[in-house]
């Protein structure tokens, strides 16, 4: 296999990992009788799953795509904002401050948009990048988002100037803006000004 068939065979794996949990999480949310505690608990777990996977492709997936490809610093960007949200979300979901009703509101919201994203890269980014990037450059992302990450995990990384990426960011349907709306609505969170799906 080479190094474009392949690419990114870890971010693929670790996709596969936060997916299996928010399978969980539907599992023992739908079943009913869910307690407080068991939701909490597999917050955490995602938490620790996901943190630190957003922070690896802020800082190796996505300046690649910036470099590679066409309009990819409005897409970086975009996606950028998107995880912002995510991270938002969850912190939301997991906020003891909330009613339970509220905290499963945005966990609701943070499965929608979570989904959506990872479908999204792995149905556009990954193959886009996979297209226009050079082999040699596929080998050094793939094996920088490998290395062990340094410092707490989740800290953002850098996302450049705002800017529009319209409905081209990551898979999401055209007129995303209604589910920020959704999101927006479910959780009371106010993005007055801001474009993240």
């Amino acid at each position: 296999m080479n190094a474009a068939e392949g690419f990114p065979s870890g971010l693929f794996a670790q996709h596969r990992a936060i997916e299996a949990l928010l399978r969980q999480l539907d599992r023992v949310r739908t079943r009913g009788g869910l307690t407080d505690d068991e939701d909490l608990r597999l917050l955490a777990a995602l938490r620790r799953l996901l943190l630190p996977h957003l922070a690896a492709e802020e800082e190796h997936l996505y300046p690649l795509a910036r470099r590679c490809l066409p309009g990819g610093r409005a897409l970086a960007d975009a996606a950028g904002r998107t995880h912002a949200s995510i991270r938002r979300l969850l912190d939301r979901a997991d906020d003891h401050r909330l009613s339970v009703s509220g905290r499963r509101r945005a966990t609701t919201v943070l499965l929608l948009v979570l989904r959506t994203h990872l479908r999204g890269e792995e149905e556009q980014l990954f193959p886009a990048l996979r297209a226009r990037a050079r082999p040699d450059e596929l080998r050094r992302c793939e094996r920088r988002l490998r290395e062990p990450r340094a410092g707490p995990p989740g800290s953002p990384g850098s996302v450049g100037a705002a800017g529009s990426a319209g409905s081209a960011v990551w898979g999401l349907p055209p007129g995303a803006g209604a589910i920020t709306a959704l999101r927006d609505h479910l959780t009371g969170h106010d993005s007055t000004g801001q474009h993240s799906p």
